[in-house]
């Protein structure tokens, strides 16, 4: 089975471990599996016969798995598993702030600006790491699931989310089930990692369910 995107085999050579080198890298990645997923379902739906079919996946894979049951033609069973409702949550509200390269951002920043409006270096180089979370929240607005289609069976979506979550915020997980009525959210004690070991049952429980209402 081949690995997600920029991970094992399909990792670019300047890459070291899933640490990824560009903005444009998580933009490419997401699209990437989006496709995938997307063209697997059809095979599965139009070539193999299945009736029906779910789609699920934990964290940055939980917000595909809604991108992916959102754009789906026919109604499937659609699960996030501590899936923010935007990449603009983990990277400028949580813990990855503190892992995101902000300094190399803002030189790029700034050499793009010296380029583009003629500016002295002196200027280019006072633009802000605040300025910098600005752009960044602009370009990951993309990511904004509550901006996508209502999926053709929201009866069939349900959210799992963590109550003590350092990188997924309960109210971005409500945000995506204010966007899509009608759709589930249930919640497991624990964090980003504790709540999947430990409740590994609640969430296998979500996808049987979520697969019954079809």
């Amino acid at each position: 089975m081949k690995c997600s995107p920029y991970y094992g085999q399909r990792r670019p050579s300047m890459q070291h471990g899933a640490k990824l080198q560009c903005v444009s890298d998580l933009l490419l990645l997401g699209k990437a599996t989006i496709d995938e997923a997307r063209s697997l379902l059809y095979w599965l739906q139009a070539e193999a016969g299945y009736g029906k079919m779910g789609i699920c996946g934990l964290s940055m894979g939980g917000v595909h798995a809604a991108m992916v049951g959102s754009l789906h033609p026919t109604p499937i069973a659609t699960l996030p598993f501590l899936a923010p409702h935007s990449a603009v949550v983990p990277f400028c509200e949580g813990l990855y702030r503190h892992a995101t390269a902000w300094e190399a951002l803002r030189e790029d920043a700034a050499a793009l600006a010296k380029d583009a409006t003629s500016l002295t270096e002196d200027a280019a180089s006072g633009i802000s790491i605040e300025q910098v979370k600005d752009r960044l929240r602009s370009v990951l607005s993309l990511t904004d699931v509550t901006r996508f289609p209502l999926p053709k069976n929201p009866q069939a979506v349900i959210f799992v989310g963590a109550t003590d979550d350092g990188y997924i915020p309960r109210h971005s997980v409500m945000e995506l089930q204010k966007a899509w009525p009608g759709s589930e959210v249930r919640w497991v004690t624990g964090g980003h990692v504790s709540s999947f070991l430990l409740h590994n049952d609640s969430f296998r429980k979500a996808i049987v369910d979520a697969l019954d209402r079809l």
